[in-house]
C-alpha cells in the first residue's frame, strides 16, 4: 500500500511548514524581548482549521533552536474550570519538563527533591472568589513561577507557554485571563516568561477594548487563508517525498478549490492522493475530477457536518435558508432579513452563535461571509427545516 504524505489528522510538521511570515515575525520579536527581560506576549485566533496548532508547533521548533525552555499545553474540551486549577496544570507541567531536561546526578536528585517540596494543589474549597482570595491565589502562583525559573535561568535563555485550545479560559470563573495578566506582569521584572494563546477568542475582537490593558497584554495575530506562493510550495514539497509530480494546472484547481483554507487544503490534497492507482505518479487534471465527488462528500463528513451538527435548531434553519437564496459567500444582515423574513431582533442572537461556531465571518460592519464556497454548497444540499 502506498504512503499518502498528506494527513489532515495531524498539525503540519515544521519542516514542511508554509507561509504565516507576520506570526512567525512577531513570534520572534516576542522571543528577543523576553530573553532581553522586556517579555512580551501573544494571542494566535482564528476560526477551525486554520492551523492554529500547526503554527504552535512550528513556534516550539523556533523557540527551541534559541535555546528556550517550551511548554506547550492544551485545554482540549475545556477541562481547566477554575483559576486554581490552571495554577496547578501550569506547575506541574513546567515541573515535568524541567526535570525532563535534567541530567542525571547530583543536581537532578536535589531538584528532585525541591520539587517535591512544592504543595502540589492550591487550596480553594467550594468558597465563592473573592478579591482577597484571587491576590492569595496570585501571590501563591507567582512565587511557584519565580522559584522554577531561578532552577533553569542558567540553562535557558528563557521559558515559553504555549496553550493551545485556549479559547476556553475566556470563560473560566472569576477572569483568569485576567488573572494571568497580573501574575506575569508582576513577575516580568525576575523572570523571563512569555506566553502564546492560540483559540478562537472574543476579547480580541471587541472594538470597544481595543486598547484594554487584556488587549495590550495579549496582541492579537488572526490568521488569515495562506497565499498562493504557499499552497504551492506546499504541494510540490509534500508530494516529491513519494516522487509523485503533478500538473500546474492540477495545481491551480486546488488553489482555488481550497481558497487558501489550510484544513481544506489538506484534506483535498490527502483525498486527491488517495485516489491515485499504484502505478499512477503524475497527478492531471482528469485525475481530480474523477476524485471530485469523493472530495466533496468526505468534507462533508469530516469537517463541514462537525461544523452545521452542534448549532441549535434555528440557527441550522436560518443559515440553511441563507445558503439556498445567496449564489456567492457574501451576504449584508438587510439580506438575511428578507430571505429568512425573520425580524431584525430575532436573528441577532442566532447570528451570534453562527460567528462564534466561526461558520460565518464578520469582515465589516453588518457585511457577512459564509466561511467556504464547499460549505456553501454543503448547506445548500440540506433540506430546509421547518
Amino acid at each position: 500500500m502506498r504512503f499518502n504524505p498528506f494527513n489532515p489528522t495531524q498539525p503540519a510538521r515544521p519542516d514542511f511548514f508554509v507561509g504565516r511570515e507576520p506570526e512567525i515575525i512577531a513570534f520572534e520579536k516576542v522571543i528577543v524581548q523576553t530573553i532581553h527581560s522586556s517579555p512580551m506576549n501573544m494571542v494566535i485566533t482564528g476560526n477551525r482549521g486554520m492551523g492554529k496548532t500547526s503554527l504552535l508547533v512550528k513556534l516550539e521548533q523556533l523557540a527551541k533552536e534559541e535555546n528556550c525552555l517550551v511548554l506547550r499545553l492544551s485545554n482540549y474540551e475545556g477541562n481547566l474550570t477554575n483559576i486554581p486549577d490552571f495554577c496547578d496544570y501550569v506547575t506541574s507541567n513546567l515541573k515535568r519538563e524541567i526535570l525532563s531536561k535534567k541530567k542525571i546526578g547530583e543536581k537532578f536528585d536535589k531538584l528532585k527533591e525541591w520539587m517535591a517540596t512544592l504543595k502540589p494543589t492550591i487550596e480553594w474549597n467550594d468558597i465563592s472568589v473573592s478579591i482577597e482570595k484571587k491576590q492569595i491565589i496570585q501571590e501563591i502562583f507567582r512565587q511557584r513561577l519565580l522559584r522554577l525559573w531561578k532552577e533553569i535561568e542558567d540553562d535557558f535563555k528563557c521559558a515559553v507557554i504555549l496553550i493551545d485550545e485556549a479559547e476556553s479560559l475566556e470563560g473560566v470563573k472569576g477572569g483568569l485571563l485576567t488573572f494571568i495578566r497580573e501574575v506575569f506582569q508582576r513577575i516580568e521584572s525576575e523572570a523571563k516568561y512569555c506566553i502564546i494563546l492560540a483559540g478562537k477568542f472574543n476579547f480580541t475582537e471587541r472594538m470597544s477594548e481595543s486598547f484594554s490593558p487584556l488587549n495590550r497584554f495579549f496582541p492579537c495575530h488572526r490568521l488569515l487563508v495562506l497565499d498562493k506562493e504557499s499552497i504551492r510550495k506546499y504541494i510540490l514539497q509534500k508530494l516529491a517525498t513519494v516522487n509523485v509530480e503533478i500538473d500546474e494546472k492540477a495545481i491551480d484547481h486546488i488553489i482555488k478549490n481550497c481558497e487558501g483554507h489550510p484544513y481544506v487544503l489538506v484534506s483535498i490534497c490527502y483525498l486527491l492522493f488517495d485516489s491515485l492507482n499504484e502505478d499512477e505518479k503524475h497527478i492531471t487534471l482528469d485525475i481530480i475530477k474523477r476524485s471530485q465527488e469523493k472530495i466533496e462528500y468526505r468534507l462533508g463528513q469530516d469537517f463541514f457536518s462537525p461544523m452545521f451538527h452542534p448549532l441549535s435548531p434555528k440557527a441550522k434553519e436560518i443559515i440553511i435558508k441563507i445558503a439556498k437564496k445567496s449564489r456567492i459567500l457574501e451576504f449584508s444582515f438587510k439580506q438575511a432579513v428578507e430571505w429568512t423574513k425573520m425580524p431584525r431582533n430575532y436573528l441577532s442572537p442566532y447570528f451570534k452563535e453562527l460567528l462564534r461556531k466561526g461558520v460565518i465571518d464578520k469582515p465589516e460592519r453588518g457585511k457577512y461571509k459564509i466561511f467556504h464556497t464547499l460549505f456553501l454548497h454543503y448547506l445548500a444540499s440540506k433540506e430546509e427545516l421547518e
